[in-house]
């Protein structure tokens, strides 16, 4: 004799469907809106000369620090401003490609013309 099963679906809760489905109002627009200003928000000169005198008392301070035997604190501090000049140098070439025309830009996905 075989025996069967039947595996039947169950409704989701109409609670949970509530909160899942949600639809638009019909007064407002489906796309938003473009204003004439850029989406992208650039620092402030003042900002970054505020960063630029923050990283120099971090500097000091990890030097002060350092001449008190504090060499983990300092070693630390040191590690991070190492870092955060790496990625500014990076920053800065990164910068130097987009003065480039267009046409002498190299890109990662560019094929070397030798290499065909």
């Amino acid at each position: 004799m075989k025996t069967t099963e039947k595996v039947t679906k169950t409704a989701a809760p109409t609670t949970y469907l509530a909160g899942w489905l949600q639809f638009p109002e019909p007064t407002e627009p489906l796309f938003a809106v473009r204003s004439g200003r850029s989406l992208i928000q650039w620092p402030t000169a003042r900002e970054i000369q505020e960063v630029s005198a923050r990283l120099t008392q971090i500097s000091r301070r990890g030097i002060r620090s350092e001449a008190r035997g504090d060499y983990f604190a300092s070693g630390d501090l040191a590690y991070q401003m190492r870092e955060i000049i790496q990625a500014t140098a990076e920053l800065f070439r990164k910068s130097q490609r987009l003065n480039k025309p267009a046409n002498e830009r190299r890109t990662p996905w560019a094929t070397n013309p030798q290499n065909r």
